[in-house]
């Protein structure tokens, strides 16, 4: 058997979250060592350094796709929370005049 990376993820968004149909909340991946010659240290380093990038690239474009699926969902969160202005502040802080 080759040696292979091997990286599972399991997302759990907020069950009101719509799931894109071209997301999977469970995914597995797992990516032969390129040029993984076993007997030759430094070969075999070069090629799990290879493929862990690559793996590392394929996890970061899907996580993107998730995390621009539910960051617009969260953004629109954030727009109804009212802020407290900077006018409002200084109101507090000043003492009657008497």
């Amino acid at each position: 058997m080759a040696p292979v990376v091997s990286v599972t993820y399991e997302l759990k968004p907020p069950s009101d979250t719509p799931i894109p149909t071209h997301l999977n909340v469970t995914k597995t991946h797992e990516v032969p060592i390129a040029n993984a010659d076993v007997s030759n240290q430094k070969s075999y380093y070069e090629g799990l350094r290879t493929t862990v990038l690559r793996v590392k690239s394929t996890l970061g474009e899907e996580l993107t796709a998730w995390r621009d699926a539910v960051g617009k969902r969260e953004d629109n969160k954030e727009a109804r929370i009212p802020k407290k202005s900077d006018g409002d502040e200084d109101e507090e802080d000043e003492e009657p005049e008497e």
